[in-house]
C-alpha cells in the first residue's frame, strides 16, 4: 500500500516537475527569444502570461492583445476595398509589419484603458457590466429596433458578441468618460482656469471696458491689442467658437465658451460679407485650461509600466509603446509619412 503512494507520489512530482519545465521554457522562448509559433502563442493565452505590467498589479493578457488583434484582422479580412483601389493582404512581408503596427497600437490601447480605469477606481468610480448592458441596450433602441441585427453585425465584422463589444470599447469609453467628469470637477489647474474665466465674465457684467478685462485676465498673443483677433470665415476659427461668433450680433459678446484649449469670452466687432462669404471680426478674453488628455498623459508618465515582450519596450517620456528594432521603427515612420489613402491606417 505504502510502495503504491510512494510510486503515485513521484508520478505526481514528476508530472509537476514537467509541466514546470515546459512553463519556464515556454516563458523563456516567449519572453527571451520573441518566439510566437503556434505551441508557445496557444500556451501563453491560455496561462494568461503578461504583455505588460502596470504599477506592478494590473496586467495585460497575450490573451487580451491576441484576441483584439485577431478581432482587427478579420474587420480587414472581411472588407473590400477595391473601390478604392487597395487590398488587405497581413501575409505578405508587408503585411506583416503592417499588422505588427497594429498589434502595438493595440497595446498601447489596452495599457491606456487599464490605467483609466485604475485611476477611476481609486477615485471611487465604478462602472458595472449592468451600467454598461444599460447603456448599450439605450443606444440600440435609439439607433434601431433590431439588437439581433446588431449583434450580427458586430459578429461578422469583428467576431464580437454583444458582450465582447461591452467588455473591450463601450466600458473603457464609460470610464474614460467618468473619469474625465471628475478631473473637471477635482483638478485644480481646471477648477482656477474655470474661476478666472467667470470672474472676467463677471466684471464685464459689471460694467468693466473690455479691454481692461483682457489686460487682467486673457492669456497668450490675445491679450495684446485689446484681444482682437481680426478678420475670420467660419472655417478658418475652431468650431466652437466659430459657432459662436456668427449667432451673436455685432457689437455683442458671448457667454462662456469651453473650447478644446481653454475657456473664452468672445467679442463680435464687425461682420460683412465679401466675394460672397461672411466673415467676422472678432476679440476674445481666453483663459487656457488644462485639457483630459494632456492630464491624462501626466498620469500615464506617472506609472510604473513595464512591458516584458521582446518586441516592444515602454517609452515614459511620451508614455507610448515603442519598436525596439530600429528596422520596425523605419517602416512605421514612412508608413505614417506616406499614408496618404492608406486603409491599413485609418481604422
Amino acid at each position: 500500500m505504502m510502495k503504491g503512494n510512494i510510486k503515485k507520489r513521484t508520478i505526481i512530482i514528476s508530472g509537476l516537475l514537467i509541466l514546470v519545465t515546459f512553463v519556464l521554457t515556454v516563458a523563456v522562448l516567449f519572453y527571451g527569444f520573441g518566439v510566437r509559433n503556434a505551441i508557445i502563442s496557444r500556451t501563453v493565452n491560455w496561462l494568461h502570461f503578461p504583455v505588460a505590467i502596470i504599477s506592478g498589479n494590473v496586467f495585460v493578457t497575450a490573451g487580451e492583445l491576441a484576441d483584439n488583434l485577431s478581432s482587427v484582422k478579420k474587420f480587414y479580412e472581411n472588407q473590400d476595398f477595391s473601390d478604392v483601389g487597395y487590398r488587405v493582404d497581413f501575409t505578405t512581408a508587408d503585411g506583416q509589419n503592417r499588422l505588427k503596427i497594429k498589434e502595438k497600437d493595440l497595446l498601447n490601447k489596452l495599457i491606456e484603458n487599464n490605467i483609466v480605469e485604475k485611476l477611476a477606481i481609486s477615485r471611487n468610480i465604478i462602472i458595472s457590466k449592468a451600467m454598461v448592458s444599460q447603456n448599450v441596450s439605450r443606444k440600440i433602441s435609439q439607433l434601431s429596433d433590431n439588437g439581433e441585427y446588431v449583434s450580427k453585425t458586430m459578429m461578422n465584422l469583428y467576431g464580437w458578441t454583444l458582450d465582447d463589444f461591452e467588455e473591450k470599447i463601450v466600458q473603457p469609453d464609460m470610464y474614460r468618460e467618468e473619469l474625465e467628469k471628475n478631473m473637471r470637477e477635482n483638478d485644480m489647474d481646471f477648477i482656477k482656469a474655470k474661476n478666472k474665466i467667470t470672474q472676467a465674465q463677471s466684471e464685464l457684467k459689471n460694467g468693466t471696458d473690455f479691454v481692461d478685462v483682457v489686460k487682467k485676465y486673457s492669456e497668450g498673443d490675445s491679450s495684446r491689442n485689446g484681444g482682437d483677433l481680426g478678420w475670420f470665415t467660419f472655417d478658418q476659427m475652431m468650431p466652437e467658437i466659430a459657432t459662436t461668433a456668427f449667432i451673436v450680433k455685432k457689437g455683442e459678446r458671448s457667454d462662456i465658451v469651453e473650447s478644446s484649449i481653454g475657456f473664452h469670452i468672445v467679442q463680435v466687432d464687425d461682420k460683412k460679407i465679401e466675394d460672397g462669404i461672411s466673415k467676422v471680426r472678432i476679440s476674445q478674453i481666453i483663459v487656457r485650461k488644462k485639457n483630459f488628455s494632456d492630464w491624462l498623459l501626466e498620469q500615464e508618465k506617472n506609472m510604473r509600466v513595464i512591458i516584458p515582450i521582446k518586441e516592444y519596450r515602454w517609452n515614459k517620456e511620451n508614455a507610448t509603446v515603442d519598436f525596439v528594432n530600429t528596422d520596425m521603427q523605419d517602416f512605421e515612420k514612412n508608413l505614417y509619412t506616406n499614408s496618404a489613402g492608406d486603409i491599413s491606417i485609418i481604422f
